[in-house]
């Protein structure tokens, strides 16, 4: 009679324990995509401050006619400093335009920079809070800096 008892007893230590280690490497997992996709925007934003609009434009999903690749652009933030990423969350392309139902991924960023040109709103220079959506197109078991894109509402 005491036999069965250890083997039970055994049998949920173990199932709880395996269970803890996979939600640890999910929380890992999904704490590594979330550094990556801060990478993606601060990356973003550094190359728009070096006045490197080509580089920049390699972070921006391809194909979308987005306000972020006019022109003027590049030059607003030309100068600016990212000061802190303040909020990183996964989001989902429910209730969003048709163009983002083609993602696999998407994690929302809050981020604070600082720019020293006016915008085209004629906004003055200053301290601002940036909404960046990075995104992933395709799902692979292997994710690069490459397969994240960028949009930014300012």
């Amino acid at each position: 009679m005491l036999k069965p008892r250890i083997f039970i007893t055994i049998g949920f230590l173990l199932a709880g324990l395996i269970l803890f280690a996979v939600l640890e490497a999910y929380e890992k997992k999904t704490n590594v995509e979330k550094e990556q996709a801060s990478r993606v925007a601060i990356s973003f934003f550094n190359s728009l401050s070096n006045g490197d609009s080509a580089t920049a434009y390699k972070y921006v999903w391809s194909g979308e006619n987005l306000n972020i690749r006019n022109a003027e652009i590049p030059q607003i933030y030309k100068d600016s400093k990212v000061l802190e990423v303040l909020k990183v969350r996964y989001d989902s392309a429910k209730n969003r335009p048709d163009y983002y139902q083609q993602f696999y991924k998407m994690i929302s960023l809050t981020i604070k920079i600082k720019t020293v040109h006016a915008d085209l709103a004629g906004n003055p220079a200053g301290t601002y809070i940036v909404f960046v959506t990075v995104v992933k197109k395709i799902q692979n078991l292997i994710g690069s800096l490459l397969s994240w894109a960028v949009g930014a509402n300012k």
